[in-house]
C-alpha cells in the first residue's frame, strides 16, 4: 500500500501515488466545535497504509473539501481546528493532515507549538520519513520546541531519510540531529536524557548517545558514562558509550576552555543546522569538536 506522503505546511496535502487535490465548491461548513469533531471523526477514521487506491482517491477528495472549508471560513474554524488537535483521542492521521492545515493558516508560535505536538501523535507507517523530517526541521528552525515529534522517531527503528540531491543517506541518529540541533541544548536535553532512562530499542539508545555527544554539557557527559558503566544495558551499548568517551578524549574536551568561544561556536552550529545536506552535517561535526575543546569542564 501506498504512503501518505507529507507535505510543506504551504501545500496541500498529495497521496504518493501522485494524486494532486483538485480545487471543488466547498460544502456547508461546520460551524460548531461537536459539529467539526464529528466530521474530523468521519473524515479521518482510515490508515493511508492500510487501505485501497479506491479509498485513498476518494478520502483525498474529501480532504481536499474540508481544507477549503476551513480556509474559507478562518475567523470561524481556525480555532476550531486547534480544538481538535489538541484533542489525543482524535484518529492519529488527522494530527498529520490537520497539523499541515493549521500552519497553511497561522505562523503565530503557539500554533508551530500546537503542530509540532500533533506530529508527535501521528502514525510512521503511514507518511515517508523524508516528508517527516523536514516538517520537524522547519519547525525547529523557527524556533519550535520540536523534542517529542524528534523523539518520535524513535520509535521507528527504519527511520532514514534519503537525500538524492546530496546523494546522502541520513540515518536514525542523524535525523534526529537533523531535528534537534538547529535548537539550543536547554529546549532539548532534558527529555533526551529522561529518554535514556527508559529506552530498550538498542539503535534509539545509540541514536539518544549520539545526541548526548553532541550536547557537550556536563549532565550529557555523566549519563554516557553511567550508560557505559551499567550493567543493565547490553555489550553493545556500553561499548560504543564507551567509544564516545574515548573520542571526547582524542579530541581533547576541556582543553582550551573559553566560554565566549564556545557560546560562539554554538550559535554557529545552531545557524548551520538550517540546511540539511552532507556538508551541514561534515561542518556540524567539525564545529562540536571545536565546542569540546573550548568547554569548561565541571570540576
Amino acid at each position: 500500500m501506498g504512503q501518505f506522503e507529507m507535505r510543506p505546511s504551504s501545500m496541500l496535502p498529495i497521496f504518493a501515488l501522485g494524486f494532486i487535490a483538485l480545487g471543488h465548491a466547498s460544502a456547508q461548513s461546520p460551524i460548531t466545535q461537536a459539529a467539526m469533531h464529528a466530521r474530523i471523526k468521519a473524515l479521518y477514521d482510515f490508515s493511508p497504509s492500510k487501505t485501497t487506491d479506491a479509498v485513498r482517491n476518494s478520502k483525498s477528495n474529501e480532504m481536499d473539501a474540508f481544507w477549503n472549508d476551513v480556509k474559507s471560513h478562518r475567523d470561524t474554524e481556525l480555532p476550531l481546528l486547534r480544538k481538535e488537535l489538541e484533542d489525543s483521542d482524535n484518529p492519529r492521521f488527522f494530527f498529520a493532515d490537520g497539523s499541515g492545515l493549521l500552519l497553511s493558516l497561522s505562523e503565530e508560535p503557539e500554533d508551530r507549538k500546537l503542530a509540532a505536538g500533533a506530529l508527535a501523535r501521528v502514525d510512521m507507517a503511514d507518511f515517508q520519513p523524508h516528508q517527516y523530517l523536514m516538517e520537524v526541521h522547519a519547525l525547529a528552525v523557527k524556533g519550535t520546541n520540536v523534542t517529542p515529534a524528534a523523539l518520535h522517531m524513535l520509535d521507528d527503528p527504519k527511520f532514514t531519510v534519503y537525500l538524492p540531491e546530496h546523494a546522502y543517506r541520513l540515518d536514525q541518529a542523524a535525523c534526529l540531529q537533523v531535528a534537534l540541533l538547529p535548537l539550543s541544548n536547554g529546549v532539548w536535553l532534558p527529555a533526551v536524557l529522561e529518554r535514556t532512562k527508559t529506552e530498550h530499542d538498542e539503535m534509539a539508545l545509540k541514536s539518544l548517545l549520539m545526541l548526548l555527544y553532541y550536547a557537550q554539557a556536563d549532565d550529557a557527559d555523566r549519563a554516557i558514562r553511567t550508560l557505559a558503566a551499567d550493567a543493565q544495558f547490553s555489550p553493545a551499548i556500553r561499548d560504543f558509550a564507551t567509544w564516545i568517551l574515548k573520542h571526547e578524549k582524542e579530541i581533547g574536551t576541556g582543553k582550551h576552555p573559553s566560554p565566549g568561544l564556545e557560546k560562539k561556536l554554538r550559535a554557529e552550529r545552531r545557524a548551520r543546522m538550517a540546511a540539511v545536506s552532507d556538508e551541514a552535517m561534515d561542518d556540524m561535526n567539525e564545529m562540536t569538536e571545536k565546542i569540546a575543546q573550548a568547554r569548561t569542564l565541571a570540576k
